[in-house]
C-alpha cells in the first residue's frame, strides 16, 4: 500500500510520449481542480466521480470525492476512493459530490466541496462546506461539523490566498460571489461595506463577463457567466475563468488588476465544440515552467459504459499566456499533452500509477493503503514513458494478494499483446487482504526508453470476489539486487540450471551472474 509518492522524476523534456484524453480512463470523472502545493514535486487534480446509474440516480449522481497526481503528465497516481468520503460530512446528503478545490495553509490541506444538504436548511438550498487534511490526498475529515456557507445557488467553489495572505473564496450559479476567509479557512468575515453579512455579489454586466440573461432567457450581450468559477493570479494579473453561456456551456474569462474586481470581459477561451459533454469546468496550473488548462468531456468509455454528459472525463491542454496576460483559445484534443519526464521502473512503483486503466478499481485511502483490485481476463494496466536505461533488469518484483493458485500476471511491452517481460505466476497468499512480495526472473531482454509496458491478466477471477489479484506495487530489478532476493520460479526441482531468461544453461558454460537450479537462485562468480 502506498507510502510515498510513486513517480520519480528521472529526466525533464527529454521523451517525445504523449498522454491521452482523457487523463483518467478507469473511472468517469469531473470537475477538475488542478494545484502544485508547495513543497511537493508532482501536480494534483482533485475532482468528483460521476457514478451515475440509468433510471435510478442518473442526474449528476457522485458519492465519492478523488484525487490524482502527477510527476510527468501522462502517468496518474489515483489517491483511492476514500480520500475524502461523503459520509464523514454528516450534513452532506447522498449522491450530491459536486465541484471543489484545494488549497494549502500553514500545515494543512483545505478542500472545499458543494453539494445538497442532508437535512436542516431551507428547501433548494446549496452548500459549501471544506475538508481538512496533514497530506493533500487526505484523507480528508470535517473540522467544523456543518457548511462554510449555505444558500441558493451557492456551489463550484474556487479559492486563492493571496500575496497578503488573504485568503478569497467565489462561488455560484447563477449569481457569482465571494467572501474573504478568515486564517482559520473554515469560516468568513461576515461584515465588510458593500456586502451582505460578508458575501459580496459581482455584477454581471457586459463590461464584467460579456452578457447577462434577460427576462425572456435570451443572453443579452456577448456572452454569459453561468457557473464554475476558477479563480487565479499570474504576476499582477487576476483571472475569473468560467463556464459560460448556457447548456451547451463553453469556458470564457475575465480579468482584473484586484482578486475582487471591477472585472473585464476578455473572450472565451474554449468554445463549444464536440467534447461529448454538454457542461464544462475548467482549471489552470503551473508545473515545472509548462502552464496547464484542465477541463472535461464525455469521451471516456468505462467498462460497457458509455461517456457523456453524466458521465464525464477529465482532459489537459498545454498553453501559453499572450505577452499581454490574456489566454488565447485552447482547443479540446484527444491526443492531450507531452511528458515532462520518465518513469524509473527501478524503483518501487505504485501499481496505482497509470497511463490507462481498463476493468480494474483503485481503492483505499493513504491511511488504510491504496491498491488496485477487481482485476480479471479482461482487465489491463498501461504506465508510459519506462526509461530502463542501458541496463537490463534481471528479475522483477510484484507485491499482491490473492486467494488463488492458477493464472498469470504478465508484463509486456508497448501493447496487451507485445512482448512479454515476464510472467508472473499467481499463488495463493491466504486471502485478498494477505500480501506478499513476489520476485521473478525476466524472460526478455529489455532496455533503453519504452513507449510503455502493459499489465495483463490471465485466469479465471474467484467465485466469490470476482477478482483475480490485489496489485500493491511493483518494481524492476538489476542482477545485483536479484542476486539477494527469493525468486519464485516454476521450473520443476532437478538439476537443470537455467538463466533469467529460462534457457538451459549448461554447467560447463556458465559465466558470473545469477541462474535458477532446483527452483532456486544461485549465484556464480
Amino acid at each position: 500500500m502506498r507510502k510515498t509518492l510513486s513517480l520519480i522524476l528521472v529526466s525533464l523534456c527529454m521523451s517525445e510520449a504523449y498522454s491521452q484524453n482523457p487523463i483518467v480512463s478507469h473511472i468517469f470523472t469531473a470537475d477538475p481542480a488542478p494545484v502544485v502545493h508547495e513543497g511537493i514535486d508532482s501536480l494534483y487534480v482533485y475532482c468528483d466521480q460521476d457514478e451515475n446509474v440509468p433510471g435510478v440516480n442518473d442526474f449528476y449522481y457522485m458519492e465519492h470525492y478523488r484525487v490524482f497526481s502527477t510527476a510527468d503528465m501522462v502517468n496518474w497516481t489515483d489517491h483511492g476512493d476514500a480520500v475524502m468520503p461523503r459520509t464523514a460530512f454528516k450534513w452532506m446528503k447522498q449522491g450530491t459530490c459536486w465541484a471543489s478545490q484545494c488549497v494549502k495553509r500553514g500545515g494543512y490541506y483545505y478542500w472545499y466541496m458543494c453539494g445538497n444538504p442532508a437535512s436542516g436548511y431551507n428547501y433548494g438550498y446549496n452548500v459549501i462546506g471544506v475538508g481538512r487534511s496533514t497530506k493533500p490526498s487526505g484523507p480528508f475529515t470535517d473540522p467544523i461539523g456543518k457548511p462554510v456557507v449555505h444558500a441558493f445557488g451557492y456551489i463550484d467553489p474556487t479559492v486563492l490566498i493571496d500575496d497578503d495572505n488573504q485568503a478569497y473564496m467565489y462561488f455560484g450559479n447563477p449569481q457569482l460571489s465571494y467572501v474573504k476567509l478568515n486564517t482559520n479557512m473554515t469560516s468568513y468575515k461576515t461584515t465588510g461595506a458593500g456586502s451582505k453579512n460578508g458575501i459580496y455579489e459581482i455584477p454581471l454586466t457586459e463590461e464584467t463577463v460579456g452578457g447577462y440573461k434577460g427576462s425572456d432567457d435570451m443572453i443579452v450581450g456577448k456572452d454569459k457567466y453561468e457557473e464554475g468559477p476558477w479563480l487565479d493570479k499570474r504576476g499582477d494579473n487576476y483571472y475569473m475563468i468560467y463556464a459560460a453561456g448556457g447548456v451547451p456551456e463553453h469556458i470564457s474569462y475575465s480579468m482584473s488588476k484586484s482578486p475582487t474586481g471591477p472585472w473585464e470581459y476578455k473572450g472565451q477561451v474554449m468554445r463549444t465544440g464536440d467534447t461529448g459533454s454538454f457542461t464544462n469546468h475548467s482549471g489552470i496550473a503551473q508545473f515545472r515552467g509548462h502552464e496547464y488548462f484542465f477541463y472535461h468531456t464525455g469521451w471516456a468509455s468505462v467498462g460497457n459504459v458509455n461517456g457523456g454528459g453524466f458521465n464525464r472525463s477529465m482532459a489537459v491542454e498545454e498553453f501559453k499566456f499572450n505577452e499581454d496576460g490574456t489566454i488565447p483559445e485552447i482547443k479540446p484534443t484527444r491526443t492531450g499533452v507531452k511528458a515532462i519526464a520518465t518513469l524509473n521502473p527501478f524503483l518501487q512503483q505504485q501499481a496505482e500509477t497509470m497511463n490507462k486503466g481498463v476493468n480494474i478499481k483503485v481503492v483505499g485511502n493513504e491511511k488504510k493503503g491504496v491498491y488496485v483490485t477487481g482485476t480479471t481476463s479482461k482487465s489491463n494496466i498501461t504506465v508510459a514513458n519506462v526509461d530502463f536505461g542501458t541496463e537490463a533488469p534481471a528479475s522483477v518484483t510484484i507485491r499482491y494478494a490473492t486467494t488463488l493458485d492458477k493464472g498469470y500476471i504478465y508484463i509486456r511491452q508497448n501493447s496487451t499483446t507485445g512482448t512479454i517481460i515476464a510472467k508472473i505466476p499467481l499463488q495463493s497468499t491466504g486471502s485478498e487482504k494477505t500480501w506478499e512480495e513476489v520476485t521473478i526472473p525476466i524472460t526478455a531482454r529489455v532496455t533503453g526508453l519504452k513507449k510503455n509496458i502493459v499489465f495483463t491478466f490471465s485466469g479465471t477471477a474467484d467465485a466469490t470476489t470476482g477478482n483475480m489479484v490485489n496489485i500493491d506495487w511493483w518494481k524492476f530489478n538489476t542482477e545485483e539486487e536479484t542476486a539477494i532476493s527469493n525468486i519464485r520460479t516454476e521450473r520443476p526441482q532437478d538439476n537443470t540450471t537455467y538463466d533469467l531468461s529460462g534457457r538451459k544453461t549448461e554447467a560447463n558454460k556458465l559465466q558470473k551472474g545469477i541462474y535458477i537450479k532446483n527452483g532456486r537462485k544461485v549465484l556464480i562468480r
